[in-house]
C-alpha cells in the first residue's frame, strides 16, 4: 500500500513538473519607444494599450508567469540588439524597417499579426524657415532617427518627390533630440511622426509635408513578432498572447471607443487632439486591424526591395517564409471576428468590406 502511495505521489510530482515545463517563468516583451519625455514606458496602438491595461499580466497570473515589458528609448534598433542577444521573446509594435533588418540579418522571428497600419510621416521645419516643400531643403541639415521605420518611409518619400538622399545633409538623431534641434534651429528639418505636432502647437515649427492623403505605399507598418524558438517551445502561450492581442485590437477598432483610445495613447505625453488630427477621417479599424492581408504582404515585399536598393539590408527574403498566421486565424475564428475587419488589396485599396469600418 505504501509503495502504491509512493508511486502515486511520484506520478503527481512528474505531472506537476511536466505542467510547469509547458510554461516559461517570464514572458519578455520589447516595445520600440518610450513616452515623449524620453523616459516613461508608455506606447500606442494595440501594443500600447495591451501593456497599459495589464491585460497579459491578468492572462497569465494564475500560472505565476511574470510579464516583463521593456520600452526602448533607442526604438527599433535598440530592440533589435536585445533580440540578437536573446533578451526578448516578443517584439510588440516593431516598425517595418527594424523588423526587416533583423530578419535579413539572421534573427529568426515570426510575424504573428499587425500592430498599426499606415502610420503617417511628416516633415517639419523651424517656424521662420522659408522652405515650403522638400525640394527647398536641398543642401540643408535634416534630422531623422535612422534605423527606425521612419527611415524606410523617408526612402520612399525621396523617390516619390524625385530627389535623392545625397541632396541633403541627414543627421541621425532620436525623436526627442530632433524636436529640440528644430526648436533651437540646429537643424533645418526633422522627419518624424505625429510628434511634430508638438512643435507646431508651440509655434516653433511648421509642417511642410505629410503622407496622409498620398499613396498607401508611403505609410508605415508595425507588427507583433515572436522569437521562433519561444514559439516552438510554448505554442499555448503564444496562442493566448495572440488571443488577447486580437481582442484588444477589436476593442480599439470600434468607433464608439475612439476618444478612450486616444486618451490611452495620450498617456505618452502627446495631446489626444493630435491623434484625432493625425487620423483625420480615417477609421480606427483601418489602422488597428491585425490582419495579414494582401496589403500587408505587398507593403513588406516592397519594403524589402526599398531596403535593399538603399543598402539598408544586404540580403532579401520572402515575406511568406516570415509569417506564421496560424495563431491569428485561430483567434479570429474563436472570437467570431473572421469578417470583423476589412481586407485590402496589394495596392492598399479596399478589397472586402468588414463589419467595422
Amino acid at each position: 500500500m505504501i509503495r502504491i502511495l509512493h508511486l502515486f505521489t511520484a506520478a503527481l510530482l512528474l505531472a506537476s513538473l511536466a505542467s510547469a515545463a509547458d510554461y516559461p517563468t517570464v514572458i519578455r516583451i520589447g516595445y520600440p519607444g518610450v513616452a515623449n519625455d524620453n523616459y516613461s514606458p508608455v506606447g500606442t496602438a494595440t501594443a500600447g494599450t495591451l501593456a497599459a491595461k495589464g491585460i497579459l499580466e491578468d492572462e497569465f497570473k494564475k500560472e505565476g508567469i511574470k510579464i516583463e515589458w521593456t520600452f526602448f528609448k533607442g526604438a527599433g534598433p535598440a530592440l533589435n540588439e536585445a533580440l540578437a542577444n536573446g533578451l526578448l521573446d516578443f517584439a510588440a509594435g516593431l516598425g517595418d524597417l527594424p523588423a526587416i533588418v533583423h530578419r535579413a540579418g539572421g534573427i529568426t522571428t515570426e510575424v504573428l499579426a499587425t500592430n498599426y497600419r499606415g502610420q503617417t510621416t511628416y516633415i517639419v521645419v523651424p517656424n521662420d524657415s522659408p522652405a515650403k516643400e522638400l525640394k527647398d531643403l536641398k543642401g540643408k541639415k535634416i534630422a531623422i532617427f535612422k534605423g527606425t521605420n521612419v527611415s524606410l518611409s523617408w526612402a520612399k518619400i525621396l523617390k516619390d518627390q524625385g530627389v535623392q538622399e545625397s541632396d541633403f545633409r541627414t543627421l541621425n538623431l532620436d525623436a526627442g533630440t530632433s524636436r529640440s534641434a528644430i526648436a533651437t534651429r540646429d537643424v533645418d528639418a526633422y522627419v518624424g511622426g505625429n510628434d511634430v505636432f508638438q512643435l507646431r502647437n508651440r509655434g516653433v515649427g511648421k509642417i511642410i509635408y505629410g503622407t496622409p492623403g498620398r499613396s498607401p505605399f508611403l505609410g508605415r507598418f508595425s507588427t507583433l513578432n515572436v522569437v521562433d524558438t519561444f514559439e516552438k517551445k510554448y505554442p499555448d502561450v503564444v496562442q493566448r498572447f495572440v488571443n488577447d492581442w486580437v481582442k484588444e485590437a477589436a476593442w480599439g477598432s470600434k468607433e464608439e471607443n475612439r476618444l478612450d483610445v486616444f486618451r490611452w495613447w495620450a498617456k505618452n505625453g502627446q495631446s489626444w487632439q493630435d491623434y484625432k488630427e493625425d487620423l483625420g477621417s480615417d477609421t480606427l479599424a483601418s489602422h488597428l486591424s491585425p490582419l495579414l492581408d494582401a496589403h500587408f504582404y505587398s507593403h513588406f515585399t516592397s519594403g524589402i526591395k526599398v531596403s535593399l536598393d538603399n543598402k539598408l539590408i544586404r540580403q532579401p527574403f520572402e515575406v511568406k517564409d516570415w509569417v506564421n498566421d496560424t495563431y491569428l486565424k485561430k483567434a479570429l475564428k474563436e472570437q467570431g471576428l473572421e469578417t470583423f475587419w476589412s481586407t485590402y488589396d496589394d495596392g492598399g485599396k479596399l478589397a472586402v468590406k468588414g463589419v467595422v469600418q
